[in-house]
């Protein structure tokens, strides 16, 4: 089986520009990835290339030739890069391994690219950052999106983080020594996030917070001011739902709306070719992705979870608990 549809590529260059996007996934987000890949080939000016990294034996042979045939169906240039797993790329919560492939995406390629994690959709205007990366300097190292005020917070505050490492532009030269800090770093929450934000935070050059929404920052999207990356951070993901208790998302224009919307977008286009009724089982088995952990970040997770496996008691369920959602986890979007 090939491990990648095209040849290795340094990407597409337009108006001096290199459109290259990076990313790394496991068995867990392979459907997450699908849905993304639509969005950015759907709301791209230009063609880029795309590269897809994977830890070991963390994304399976059936994964990934799943993958290739929906790069070659969205006529994406692609390639699929096997990264070596270490033993210091940890398990933390919900957040896998497959998180540190960002830096060695990152050595991999010292030429400008864009890395942008599975779990994000990309809406309009998402490819300036083509533009944007091309004018960091060597010196700033890094171009991230700022991150701003916590709307679900009374008082509004910040992340501790300055920034979430979810979307990133890459400059061209050199990149810094990650592995010496992370071979001696004690263990903090985010372990990868924490280095990017010790390695990078004070010299980055930033770009709008509409570069990497976080979900959990709003409630609702503003459809005259919409962002142009919706990150879906956390345990819980937008294909962990069932689609028909989506209703009060969609009226709401949650910003899992927008994830629903390009998932509709993908399985239209893909329906009536070999891979439809592929796609139609791994939406299935998306619903189940994940492990159930009696942890406060998991109880959203464990919620969707129990919905699934309600049938069709479900419906029921949420619409009594809509009377109570100051008490339900926030971020179902079923009660929310």
């Amino acid at each position: 089986m090939p491990t990648s549809s095209s040849k290795r590529s340094a990407g597409v260059k337009h108006q001096g520009a290199v459109r290259h996007v990076v990313c790394a996934v496991d068995s867990q987000m392979v459907y997450g990835l699908t849905v993304l890949l639509n969005s950015l080939k759907d709301t791209s000016h230009e063609d880029f290339t795309l590269t897809v990294g994977y830890l070991g034996e963390r994304l399976s042979e059936d994964d990934r030739t799943f993958l290739i045939g929906v790069t070659e169906e969205l006529e994406i240039e692609t390639e699929f890069l096997p990264l070596p797993d270490r033993d210091i790329f940890i398990t933390q919560g919900h957040i896998s391994p497959t998180t540190f492939a960002k830096f060695l995406l990152g050595d991999h390629y010292p030429t400008p690219h864009v890395w942008i994690d599975a779990d994000t959709i990309a809406l309009p205007g998402w490819d300036q950052l083509f533009l944007e990366v091309v004018a960091c300097t060597a010196n700033e190292g890094l171009l991230v999106a700022e991150r701003g005020s916590n709307s679900s917070s009374p008082q509004g505050k910040p992340s501790d983080l300055p920034f979430n490492a979810g979307v990133l532009g890459w400059p061209a030269g050199a990149r810094r020594d990650w592995e010496t800090p992370l071979g001696s770093l004690a263990e903090v929450d985010t372990q990868e996030q924490f280095l990017f934000n010790e390695l990078y935070a004070s010299s980055a050059r930033r770009v709008s917070e509409k570069f990497n929404l976080l979900t959990y920052r709003v409630d609702s999207l503003n459809p005259i001011d919409m962002p142009h990356i919706i990150h879906y951070a956390g345990a819980h993901k937008p294909w962990h739902l069932r689609r028909d208790l989506a209703n009060a998302c969609l009226d709401h224009q949650c910003p899992w709306a927008a994830w629903f919307e390009a998932e509709q977008d993908l399985q239209s286009m893909l329906n009536n070719t070999s891979l439809g009724e592929e796609l139609r089982r791994r939406q299935r088995d998306a619903l189940r992705t994940g492990t159930v952990r009696l942890r406060r970040d998991h109880s959203g997770y464990n919620f969707l979870r129990l919905l699934t496996s309600l049938g069709p008691v479900a419906p029921f369920v949420v619409y009594v608990l809509r009377l109570l959602k100051q008490w339900v986890p926030r971020g179902t979007h079923p009660i929310h």
